[in-house]
């Protein structure tokens, strides 16, 4: 458990600096040149579509609901905890990326490049380029830092991950870096958006398994063992 921790951490830790050092220099507008140019089709479009809807807020929250109904009615009491604490931790993703976005007003690329998610508009300004374009309430273009759609992802995986067993980990990771990606792909956010949206995620999704097993306990969990009575210890 310790060793397991250890490593989520020091992952972490990377994934930080891995996001400061793609906003801080070209890195991220040169990966994004790279990916459209090389790898981006009509075709990979279409899955990306498919990852990011899997990233919104209704479906996540939709979904983990269903899973909790699920666990009442099996009295599962391990899967209710993760349900709601991924219901939990999408709330509070949702709402941390909400103010962080308000706060580092960064703008999107296509305000950059001139294509993507959103109404086109003329490329290449540099007076775009970058952070805190404030005030920035209501000006979906310069809401890209963090990727909300990869917070949410990354909310439910973290907590999925604490319940499912470890051969599937992986692959609930997986879907929700396919999310991510689908960010960038559809020319939504940076790397350092997906990135920080991912940070953002797991942490909300961390806490909202701790606040889910502190107040959304389930009723039917086992009661302790109490001291066998004497009549029943004598024979």
């Amino acid at each position: 458990m310790i060793a397991r921790l250890h490593r989520a951490r020091v992952v972490q830790a990377a994934v930080l600096a891995l996001a400061l050092l793609a906003a801080a220099t070209p890195a991220d507008e040169m990966l994004q040149d790279f990916v459209f140019r090389h790898f981006v089709t009509h075709e990979v479009r279409l899955l990306a579509n498919g990852f990011t809807l899997l990233g919104t807020t209704e479906v996540a929250t939709v979904g983990l609901l269903a899973l909790a109904a699920i666990a009442h009615r099996a009295a599962d009491a391990p899967m209710w905890q993760a349900a709601t604490g991924g219901a939990v931790g999408v709330a509070l993703a949702g709402l941390t990326t909400q103010v962080v976005k308000h706060v580092a007003c960064r703008a999107r690329p296509r305000l950059i490049d001139g294509w993507g998610v959103g109404a086109s508009t003329p490329p290449d300004d540099p007076e775009r380029r970058g952070f805190f374009h404030w005030p920035c309430f209501g000006e979906g273009g310069f809401n890209g830092f963090p990727s909300g759609h990869a917070a949410t992802a990354f909310a439910v995986a973290a907590a999925l991950s604490a319940w499912a067993p470890a051969r599937r980990r992986g692959w609930i990771v997986a879907v929700a870096s396919g999310v991510g990606a689908s960010r960038i792909v559809l020319n939504a956010h940076f790397l350092s958006d997906v990135l920080g949206g991912g940070l953002f995620g797991w942490w909300s999704g961390t806490a909202g398994l701790i606040l889910a097993a502190r107040y959304l306990a389930p009723r039917w969990r086992a009661p302790k063992p109490g001291p066998v009575p004497r009549s029943r210890a004598a024979a």
